[in-house]
């Protein structure tokens, strides 16, 4: 990728997250970078386009963190890191969790990608669960299903956490860390006894 498309994703991200993508329009990017419209249009024809190309690349980097937490299979302190960084991504594109489902609603190919890549993600953390089940660090499920629904819920605060920021601005030092503790206890109701003194370690 060039110096000059780089540039332009980057300060395209950070007008994104500042302002959100409603406010930001490309004649906007083009003049914070001090270069003519026709150039950056040479780069990126629509808005559209400059927007999925930052969506594939969070989705890359969810990807790399993903592959390594499914690797470590039954590490819970894996889980513990890989799951923050991850959020750490989520939040370098904040834009994208602030206005999701308005996305999802008008950009068929995101939509489409991200309904296929839901469908993944559920496969890999089915694995996830299995492979915490079989090392003693989560029990068995208790009914059908069960966390197939614990993923859901956890997918549901994945999707919504960062907006909780807008609702009550700096209410915490560190938003990413507070947010990662609440969604990682969300597991500790599941723990069998080893799995708790596990979970213990990686908590102090």
């Amino acid at each position: 990728m060039n110096k000059t498309k780089r540039k332009i994703l980057d300060n395209s991200l950070a007008l994104f997250n500042d302002k959100g993508l409603k406010d930001v329009t490309l004649r906007a990017i083009a003049q914070s970078l001090d270069i003519s419209q026709g150039n950056l249009n040479y780069h990126f024809k629509t808005k559209d386009e400059l927007l999925n190309t930052l969506y594939y690349e969070l989705v890359a980097k969810i990807d790399r963190e993903m592959q390594g937490m499914l690797q470590a299979q039954t590490s819970l302190h894996y889980l513990y890191q890989s799951s923050f960084t991850t959020m750490k991504c989520f939040y370098e594109y904040r834009f994208f969790m602030r206005d999701l489902y308005k996305i999802l609603k008008e950009n068929d190919e995101i939509k489409s990608h991200y309904t296929t890549l839901q469908t993944f993600r559920n496969q890999q953390f089915s694995q996830l669960f299995h492979d915490l089940i079989e090392a003693g660090i989560i029990r068995p499920e208790a009914f059908e299903n069960e966390y197939a629904r614990f993923y859901i819920r956890m997918r549901i605060i994945g999707d919504n956490w960062i907006n909780s920021e807008d609702l009550a601005p700096y209410c915490h030092s560190d938003f990413i860390h507070y947010n990662h503790q609440l969604l990682f206890e969300l597991i500790y109701p599941y723990l069998t006894d080893y799995g708790r003194i596990e979970y213990m370690k990686i908590k102090m």
